[in-house]
């Protein structure tokens, strides 16, 4: 009887531990993750036929900003005597600003880095959206045809890189470029010269370009690999509408032509 009689008085001291157990058991038996079955939507339509009221207090706040973004937008910075229309192996286009950015590099160098000359530029075709207009230039003409916001960095190549640099350009059909020339044979580059010079693969030169193409941009992974590089923090955007802006205060049109400097060598 006194066995009996401890063993019960056990049972009953764990009762409510049990209890508790239990419930947390119950508990967490109920969370379970959450498991999306059905997705309901509704298409609406936002085009310019919507009549959405502005809301004035946001209108209020807006409008000197939307003022003055939208006459420096229509700020005349220069004319053009044509209209520059971009293409490959080489255009008018491409080529006047290839060497613009090479002027504006030297111009770049002479104040912060005495010791470096610039060899070549290379403007991207893909990064020229739209044509420069024959008569007035404007800063909106400048944004629509470089809508990003690329920035000039400056590079060291050996000859090898250089060559082989090239060969990609001519794969490619030709790029914008400034300080070289070179034939375009079986998509290689076909003797090509720097600086009127032929290219030596035992030198090297300084290529400015943007930092999209300097990082590998539109297949130029020779570029991203380069470790002697300058970031300028000049936009390229920057760059141009500056130097428009001169030539308008000095009423210089803007001329571009075809040379030669990319051609097809078959």
């Amino acid at each position: 009887m006194q066995i009996f009689n401890n063993t019960k008085r056990r049972s009953f001291r764990y009762k409510p531990a049990m209890a508790i157990i239990l419930f947390i058991a119950v508990l967490l038996s109920g969370c379970h993750s959450l498991i999306v079955t059905k997705v309901n939507s509704t298409n609406i339509r936002l085009d310019s036929t919507l009549s959405i009221a502005p809301d004035p207090m946001t209108e209020s706040v807006i409008l000197p900003y939307r003022t003055k973004l939208m006459n420096d937008m229509e700020e005349v910075l220069c004319t053009s005597k044509d209209a520059l229309f971009g293409g490959r192996p080489e255009s008018p286009l491409t080529n006047f600003c290839a060497d613009l950015i090479l002027s504006e590099s030297d111009s770049i160098c002479l104040k912060r880095y005495p010791d470096i000359r610039m060899s070549v530029s290379m403007v991207n075709r893909g990064g020229l959206r739209v044509p420069i207009p024959k008569g007035h230039v404007k800063v909106q003409n400048m944004f629509e045809l470089m809508p990003f916001e690329n920035e000039i960095v400056f590079l060291k190549l050996s000859g090898v890189e250089m060559r082989r640099f090239i060969d990609h350009m001519a794969s490619r059909g030709g790029e914008g470029v400034s300080g070289m020339r070179f034939g375009i044979k079986e998509d290689k580059g076909f003797n090509p010269e720097i600086q009127g010079q032929p290219l030596d693969d035992t030198k090297s030169y300084w290529l400015v370009t943007s930092d999209y193409i300097a990082n590998g941009g539109d297949g130029f992974e020779i570029l991203s690999s380069i470790k002697e590089r300058i970031a300028t923090g000049v936009k390229f955007r920057d760059m141009f509408i500056n130097h428009l802006r001169m030539l308008g205060k000095k009423n210089i049109s803007i001329e571009a032509k075809t040379d030669g400097r990319v051609y097809d060598a078959k």
